[in-house]
């Protein structure tokens, strides 16, 4: 069965908890395939030629799931990185959605030589549909800008402000980087959209538990409006 499936978008999510989230919501409104036959949980929806999985946390993990579906499924065009964020921009608001313009490694520390850090720009053509579907959203913000993407949860304010200084990023987060270094890999598309969960501050960890449901349903509202 799985031979006849061509997904032309991957939807990653680092988190088990993330991509169950979004799955039940497609669920509601959509037909959903559910895959056995991989190393990794999947669903499929073939509505949208769609195919969403957990690709792991970090940047490693995330990169070589991607790696390994995208090698399953030549059909795939582009590379989703979806979950949840850190805001870093005093305009957002739990449950507001980024969808990154770019992704930028912000933990990227070369010590030999200075040298920017590594920027990932998002599937222009994507980013453009985002923006007209954001316009039939409702109760939630969708923001268009820059994503910080390293292995290091944020929970100081000093330490979002220093990353925001650095890379000019609205939100922060782990695994968008590993998506676009596996997708650049295979010369195909790659976006990393993220919902905010929490202000990257210590209080992150007990607002993260909290707040993962509202930041998932918001993005996936704004994923069926691109999609569907």
């Amino acid at each position: 069965m799985r031979a006849a499936l061509e997904p032309r978008i991957l939807i990653l999510c680092p988190l088990a908890r993330e991509w169950s989230f979004l799955v039940k919501t497609f669920e509601a409104t959509r037909h959903v395939k559910h895959l056995h036959d991989l190393k990794i949980e999947a669903a499929y929806l073939p509505e949208w030629r769609s195919l969403v999985a957990p690709a792991g946390h970090g940047k490693t993990q995330f990169a070589v799931q991607a790696q390994y579906l995208i090698g399953r499924f030549p059909s795939v065009e582009l590379v989703v990185c979806a979950g949840a964020a850190g805001s870093l921009a005093p305009e957002l608001s739990v449950g507001d959605v980024v969808v990154g313009t770019e992704t930028v490694e912000h933990d990227y520390r070369q010590l030999f030589a200075t040298r920017p850090l590594p920027r990932f720009p998002g599937h222009g053509p994507s980013i453009d549909g985002l923006r007209r579907s954001a316009r039939g959203v409702s109760g939630f913000h969708v923001a268009f800008g820059v994503i910080a993407s390293g292995d290091e949860d944020v929970v100081s304010s000093e330490r979002a402000q220093a990353i925001r200084d650095q890379t000019g990023a609205a939100c922060v987060a782990w695994e968008g980087r590993g998506a676009a270094r596996a997708a650049l890999f295979n010369g195909i598309g790659s976006l990393e959209i993220r919902a905010v969960t929490d202000a990257a501050d210590k209080q992150a960890p007990q607002r993260f538990d909290a707040n993962l449901p509202i930041a998932m349903t918001n993005l996936a509202s704004l994923l069926r409006l691109w999609l569907g």
